[in-house]
């Protein structure tokens, strides 16, 4: 088997008092660590392993535990704790919509305004439960008799500064589906998909957006070759996705980045409001100084936005609530500001974080570095703390590896399927993962007690 990571990330946090845990000993489990750091495959590898005993609070064996490794996504858990403890569990993002004018009778004589909260769900396929701003705001007018608008439909997306994305992201990585960035206003997960077909020559037909984004070019960079080498760059400034490589001779659909999302939501719901009879004139009209609430549209609740994200490892859903954390603790919205707010957090409940390097939220960033004591700490402190009205906690909200994991294919049919919440993390010559075990018996004992 060629080696193919330049370090691996291994955490796994075991509950000692556990009865699945019972035959797990200090002197076992060092032998264990030992064979795989050891292992010939690793000989090219930096390699941090901890296994931690919750009930005492000891190490029962590790190599390597305070050497600050690339984190990949395991910095998902790092941003979700810190939200769950400063946000709490029950928060939600609150995205006001106003009439900004006057009314005579079944008109607006002014613009309806949508002002961003940095709310990363907007649209979002993954909570179709939760009612979508565009029929929320369609719906709320017609309750109010509204039938025309004399003025436009304005999305203010200022809240966060330019450019979306993290400066310490690959350039290679925001044209995609992983490296949406996070605007003041995100809409349908900031991502839309590309549809062309190559001709195999540099040529391409038909290249389009589904849905159509306003605003966005879609420029062919691609040399001739018929070979199947396409590559997808995004240039915010433009706005444009670029097409480079080479094509071979078919149709390509990708999902790509949106960097400009509040355009989308003005143009679906400029759509939707005509289609359901609300007239909407695109007069030009100044903001006023009479401003009316329409409605408030709120999204899920953060411990649901943290169980999706971290199931699914969304990005832009982290990097939003890394913003949020700046933004409730009055700092400037930026990445930066974010992981200041958490390491204060961090040093406030004793947790050493002086080997962890935060540059984002999601773990996206290649110069994210932390030891894996520092994730012992962390997740060994949070394995009792309960949030929110359902007192959920992080290992809750975790995915179970042969459930809903998309890691341990050979575990579902094994007699540990269920009892590993983790999260891992990946990219090019990483591999990671963090997490519990037996997760069914973490904080067990501490709920009896409560009780």
């Amino acid at each position: 088997m060629k080696l193919r990571f330049i370090f691996t990330l291994l955490l796994l946090v075991v509950l000692g008092n556990a009865s699945q845990a019972k035959d797990i000993t200090a002197q076992r489990t060092q032998k264990a660590i030992d064979r795989f750091v050891d292992d010939s495959l690793m000989r090219h590898a930096s390699v941090g392993v901890i296994v931690t005993d919750l009930k005492s609070g000891k190490m029962l064996g590790g190599r390597n535990v305070n050497l600050a490794c690339i984190t990949a996504s395991t910095m998902k858990t790092v941003t979700s704790s810190a939200a769950l403890e400063l946000l709490g569990a029950d928060f939600t993002f609150d995205t006001p919509v106003y009439l900004d004018g006057e009314i005579h009778g079944n008109t607006l004589r002014g613009n309806l305004v949508i002002v961003g909260s940095g709310d990363p769900t907007l649209g979002s396929v993954y909570f179709k439960d939760n009612l979508d701003i565009v029929r929320e705001v369609v719906e709320t007018l017609n309750k109010q008799g509204i039938t025309e608008i004399e003025g436009k439909v304005i999305v203010d997306n200022s809240l966060y500064h330019y450019p979306a994305y993290n400066g310490d992201w690959c350039a290679d990585d925001l044209a995609w589906d992983y490296g949406m960035g996070i605007h003041g206003l995100n809409y349908c997960d900031n991502r839309v998909r590309l549809v062309f077909k190559g001709n195999g020559d540099g040529t391409v037909e038909n290249a389009h957006f589904e849905p159509d984004v306003p605003g966005v070019q879609i420029i062919n960079r691609m040399r001739a070759g018929n070979e199947d080498n396409v590559g997808v760059l995004l240039e915010y400034a433009n706005p444009a996705i670029v097409l480079t490589g080479t094509s071979a001779d078919t149709t390509y659909y990708f999902n790509v980045a949106n960097p400009t999302p509040d355009a989308l939501l003005a143009d679906s719901l400029s759509r939707t409001l005509a289609k359901s009879g609300i007239r909407l004139s695109n007069r030009r009209f100044a903001q006023s100084d009479r401003r009316w609430l329409l409605l408030t549209h709120k999204s899920p609740i953060l411990s649901d936005i943290i169980a999706s994200l971290l199931e699914r490892s969304d990005n832009m859903f982290t990097e939003g609530l890394l913003r949020a954390i700046a933004v409730n603790s009055h700092r400037e919205p930026t990445a930066a500001q974010g992981v200041e707010v958490v390491d204060s957090l961090f040093a406030a409940l004793g947790i050493d974080a002086s080997g962890k390097f935060q540059y984002d939220g999601s773990g996206l960033a290649r110069n994210n570095k932390a030891p894996v004591k520092f994730f012992a700490d962390m997740l060994s402190y949070m394995s009792d703390r309960r949030f929110g009205s359902h007192q959920l906690r992080l290992v809750d909200l975790m995915t179970r590896i042969g459930v809903n994991a998309k890691v341990g294919t050979q575990i579902p049919a094994s007699s540990i399927s269920g009892m590993i919440a983790s999260k891992s993390g990946s990219m090019r010559d990483v591999q990671c993962y963090v997490g519990y075990f037996p997760a069914n018996e973490i904080g067990r004992a501490s709920c009896r007690e409560r009780v």
